[in-house]
């Protein structure tokens, strides 16, 4: 179900308290679509806290159930902006879609492979033992289709001589993933967060089968625009990925505060889950050559061998690190608690 929700009014009483400097008399606006996943927390923590506001954005928020929905967005052009999976991203840029990526959401920028925001939860009676991919087979397992789910579970089951055909996938809406579990409608679930640790806390003897583990998934966060948003609004979106960058820093720093804020974003969640959520959740916006060599070894090719989409393709045009570049220069102290990215790998 899709529903929009902006907070202008509660930014606006935050905003006094937390940030009294006035903000910049020329704001811009920005339409951004975001889904309830947990690596969004510093997100929701930039809008409430009022960090887009001060640089002079106003910031309008679409809450979407999934990647899906925001690519389908983007291409008829009614948001600016939007926060999603790297498999939604890639099948849109493969279809023809004028998207671009900007910078990541959830991410390491010095690691290829990574699936660290993606686990495998079983229910009490699954039988897969933890760890034990091989006791997949014939079980039911809760995706989303179309979403960065169904790749990792694609790509766990080939790590162990397993296919797609060896189990039964049940489409599952992210926030109806704890619920499938405990109907026994699914035996396990593959899931991003917090959806994963919303079941470890709703469902009782409910267990964690893997955590990331994919040596065969790049499925980053992406922050994805148009090229026709770059074109009208270059300068907005400058001042967004700005926000996003000083937003990641203060919830790296404060990630039970960031699961508090989340938890009036996410409904239903609450901040144990939350905060279980984040608690190792990488979160860093750079793009780096891990980003395009990860796309091209991993994250298109299991595409194509998924028949999600008809051929592979070269990313790079889709792919613009000049609003990162301009945050790193703008606000180095945004950055500073990360690893530097090795000069080899940068863009």
């Amino acid at each position: 179900m899709r529903f929009a929700r902006t907070l202008a009014a509660l930014a606006a009483g935050l905003l006094a308290a937390v940030l009294p400097v006035a903000a910049p008399a020329q704001t811009q606006q920005l339409k951004v679509a975001v889904t309830t996943a947990a690596e969004n927390a510093p997100f929701f923590s930039a809008v409430e806290r009022g960090m887009f506001a001060k640089l002079g954005l106003d910031v309008k928020v679409e809450m979407m159930p999934s990647g899906v929905e925001i690519a389908n967005a983007l291409a008829s052009g009614t948001v600016d902006a939007g926060l999603f999976g790297t498999y939604p991203f890639l099948t849109a840029v493969s279809r023809g879609v004028p998207v671009v990526l900007i910078g990541h959401t959830w991410n390491n920028a010095l690691m290829n492979p990574q699936s660290e925001v993606l686990s495998v939860i079983a229910r009490a009676d699954a039988g897969v033992p933890a760890g034990d991919l091989t006791k997949l087979k014939g079980k039911k397992i809760g995706v989303t289709r179309g979403a960065g789910g169904e790749p990792y579970i694609a790509g766990l089951l080939s790590q162990v001589g397993l296919s797609m055909e060896d189990v039964t996938l049940v489409n599952t809406a992210p926030s109806s993933m704890a619920t499938a579990l405990a109907n026994k409608d699914a035996d396990v679930i593959a899931a991003w967060e917090p959806w994963p640790s919303a079941a470890l806390t709703k469902v009782p003897g409910s267990y964690k089968v893997i955590y990331g583990g994919c040596k065969s998934c790049y499925d980053a966060g992406t922050l994805v625009t148009t090229k026709s948003a770059i074109a009208d609004k270059a300068k907005a979106l400058e001042l967004f990925v700005l926000g996003y960058a000083q937003g990641q820093a203060w919830a790296r720093a404060n990630r039970d505060e960031a699961a508090k804020i989340s938890t009036r974003w996410i409904p239903g969640m609450d901040a144990e889950t939350l905060t279980l959520a984040l608690k190792s959740l990488p979160l860093d916006v750079r793009l780096s050559k891990n980003t395009l060599d990860g796309f091209k070894t991993y994250s298109i090719p299991l595409l194509v061998a998924q028949k999600r989409i008809p051929t592979a393709f070269d990313p790079a045009p889709a792919v613009d690190n000049r609003f990162v570049a301009a945050a790193m220069k703008a606000d180095p102290s945004a950055f500073a608690d990360l690893k530097e990215i090795p000069a080899a790998q940068r863009f």
